[in-house]
């Protein structure tokens, strides 16, 4: 399953990303994110197309999160607040950045302004990355991101501990109760 953001410009700087939570059979799922930059601009429709980028490396980035980092991302989106980290391996030196920033629509008295954020990914100092997101794709993200909590804490359910509830409730069942008859009264 996944969930993706598009955000082509007319600068040909944008940036979609595809969160995707996938699990193998038996194990725990695993929570991904895989950005691609944007190749063009059509300025007659309006369109930005992403897909001749997916071959080149420098234009494509994947990271994997782990359960507290996305804690940390919630925790950013709920307190407005920065969540910086990075990652590293043999080959690549990855920082990531959920910013908020104040943005605003309207105009005069009845300009409105809000909190977006910006989700900037930077490997090796050189190939960037930045997704601009409006509070609806933030909550969106939540979301999302509770639907991985969801399955990873299926997984983690020992597999007895069903059978022994169902046991217990079978057992209860089985037993005649002792109780002495309930006397009436007007009262709750």
């Amino acid at each position: 399953m996944n969930l993706s953001i598009y955000k082509p410009n007319s600068k040909n700087l944008g940036c979609a990303a595809s969160f995707q939570i996938a699990q193998k059979e038996g194990g725990e799922p695993v929570f991904y994110v895989n950005f691609i930059a944007q190749h063009s601009w059509n300025d007659q429709k309006k369109t930005g197309s992403f897909s001749e980028s997916r071959n080149d490396p420098s234009k494509t980035a994947s990271l994997k999160f782990n359960e507290f980092e996305l804690g940390e991302i919630i925790n950013a989106f709920n307190q407005k607040v920065i969540y910086s980290t990075y990652h590293t391996n043999d080959t690549n030196k990855t920082s990531i950045r959920f910013s908020p920033f104040e943005k605003s629509k309207g105009q005069g008295e009845n300009t409105i302004k809000y909190t977006a954020f910006g989700f900037s990914v930077t490997r090796n100092g050189s190939d960037t990355f930045k997704l601009p997101m409006e509070p609806g794709e933030c909550v969106r993200l939540v979301a999302f991101i509770n639907k991985y909590y969801s399955l990873l804490d299926d997984t983690r359910k020992p597999a007895n501990k069903e059978k022994k509830i169902e046991s217990k409730f079978e057992q209860k069942a089985k037993t005649p109760k002792q109780d002495a008859p309930a006397e009436e009264s007007d009262e709750f």
